[in-house]
């Protein structure tokens, strides 16, 4: 008998073919930015105070995120109506349609930046032809770790709770995570999804591995940070040159428009290769806790 969460996944993966993603006012992932909002307007108030005051107050902002998040996995629900809020919340943490449906975009509209802002924090106004493509690239590369295989990842050893979690984490990151305003306040949810991505970053280079040698060697060697390891690994494969202009820059010749397209490619086999994964670890996770409850 097959565990309980591969139907889930099933089905949650059926939604993601069928609808790619939930209208946003009915998005968890958008409710934790709404909620990160509310922190961050508070934040304003108190940003003068000391560095010490703004870590407490990050702490406790990123701790009630989580715990928001963890509420919305535990709403008492009657059957079959938690089931089917199950699905949906596995089906809103993780995004593959989507994330092939924005680099594509990108493509179709000749690299506008203005589209190419819909999937990178940096300002694309001020890129030429050749770093908008970089900029596609890369966020395909890294959106495979945080929109694809960690949430699976960790709801392949923690249920949804580990995915809806690990969402949370990764929002907040995003929000709030980064230097200069937010340098103390944001610090322990830049730390949170450091050591929340380190694994799934490191085993995702591996399905790397499967399409060009030597791409884990190259991931770890040359990531540009914790969890950018794929972004090196997919520089590895398609041998250009990604860089993100006063951060960092991988070696390699400028990207074409073909290597946008290989890279979405690329995206859709490892995404594949990681739910082959996920379901190894959820037979794994069963069969360990079958002997676990027989041996006792």
């Amino acid at each position: 008998m097959l565990p309980e969460e591969i139907y889930l996944l099933i089905l949650a993966l059926l939604l993601d073919l069928i609808f790619s993603e939930p209208p946003a006012a009915l998005h968890p992932v958008v409710w934790f930015g709404k909620l990160v909002s509310v922190f961050e307007k508070f934040f304003e108030k108190i940003e003068r105070y000391s560095p010490v005051i703004q870590f407490v107050y990050g702490t406790f902002s990123a701790i009630g995120v989580i715990s928001f998040a963890i509420f919305l996995v535990y709403l008492p629900f009657p059957e079959p109506l938690n089931y089917v809020w199950q699905v949906y919340l596995l089906f809103s943490s993780f995004s593959i349609k989507s994330m092939v449906r924005h680099a594509s975009n990108c493509l179709k509209t000749n690299m506008d930046p203005e589209e190419v802002q819909k999937i990178v924090s940096r300002d694309t106004k001020k890129l030429n032809k050749y770093q908008l493509r970089s900029a596609v690239i890369e966020s395909t590369a890294e959106n495979f770790v945080d929109g694809v295989f960690a949430p699976l990842f960790y709801f392949s050893i923690f249920g949804i709770l580990g995915a809806v979690v690990y969402r949370a984490i990764n929002t907040l990151d995003a929000m709030i995570g980064y230097r200069g305003k937010y340098e103390f306040f944001g610090k322990f949810s830049a730390r949170f999804d450091d050591i929340a991505n380190y694994i799934p970053a490191r085993i995702s280079l591996f399905f790397f591995e499967f399409l060009k040698r030597g791409s884990l060697k190259y991931g770890l060697k040359n990531k540009v940070k914790l969890n950018g390891t794929t972004i090196a690994a997919m520089s590895y494969v398609l041998g250009v040159k990604l860089e993100k202009p006063g951060f960092y820059s991988l070696p390699g010749r400028p990207p074409e428009d073909l290597d946008v397209r290989r890279s979405i490619k690329i995206f859709e086999i490892i995404s594949a290769m990681a739910v082959v994964f996920a379901v190894f670890l959820l037979f794994l996770r069963t069969l360990l806790m079958e002997k676990v409850y027989i041996s006792f």
